[in-house]
């Protein structure tokens, strides 16, 4: 990390889990793991494809990591997870992630309240 750059503390980092079952419902495998981000007391935000957080890198990642657990709790034989993450530094002004360019009904939950 440069110091004449510094990348801002929070980050987001959306994540998807794809549990397998022998039998079962899967919808209910991945509703443990949005338990999980629920009981974690950060930002987020439930979509179809993925959940999103705000917070601290290693804080969001022990949650992804939680939350992949609770699907083998659930019964999963194997759980593919993927992680996007979002980070940016101070100079970064302008950015393409709409979180930042106002508050909607869509990304209230993470946008600074004054």
């Amino acid at each position: 990390m440069s110091v004449n750059n510094p990348q801002i503390k929070d980050v987001y980092v959306a994540f998807q889990v794809i549990p397998r079952l022998k039998e079962g419902n899967n919808f209910e495998v991945v509703d443990k793991a949005i338990e999980v981000v629920k009981a974690a007391n950060v930002p987020y935000q439930v979509g179809a494809m993925e959940t999103t957080m705000r917070g601290e890198l290693n804080q969001l990642l022990d949650i992804v990591k939680a939350a992949q657990q609770a699907c083998y709790d659930a019964g999963a034989l194997e759980v593919i997870t993927n992680i996007k993450i979002h980070s940016k530094t101070e100079a970064a002004t302008d950015t393409f992630c709409t979180y930042d360019r106002g508050v909607t009904k869509a990304n209230h939950m993470f946008v600074d309240k004054a």
